[in-house]
């Protein structure tokens, strides 16, 4: 028997042999919202109780974490400065709305009284 060249001798009975590619993709950086313009107004204009600051705070380590590559980090920094956005503006906005109940009341209690009984 001469030793064959080439391709060896395959078994009938064996599965066919396809080689696997292996493709990583991964994930789009920009696909991970860190809030940063929304934190930012946050802290400028509605920052009720520091909640701002607080949002502005995980925003900036949310971009740190995406520039770093590390975008599970960078998802979790990014949920929790939406959530302290999501209370400072709720905050806020309750706060404004009993101001102006208050100032209401107060202008109204002060015409009457001006006005005086006739």
């Amino acid at each position: 028997m001469e030793a064959s060249v080439g391709h060896p001798q395959k078994d009938a009975s064996a599965p066919p042999y396809y080689p696997a590619t292996v493709v990583q993709v991964e994930q789009d950086p920009t696909s991970v919202k860190d809030h940063v313009l929304w934190s930012l107004f946050s802290f400028g204009y509605l920052n009720c109780c520091c909640l701002g600051l607080v949002a502005l705070w995980y925003s900036i380590k949310s971009r740190d974490q995406k520039l770093a590559k590390n975008l599970t980090l960078a998802t979790g920094y990014g949920a929790s400065a939406k959530r302290f956005n999501i209370a400072a503006t709720v905050l806020s906005v309750i706060v404004f709305i009993i101001v102006i109940a208050i100032y209401a009341t107060t202008i109204a209690a002060a015409v009457s009284q001006f006005k005086g009984p006739h």
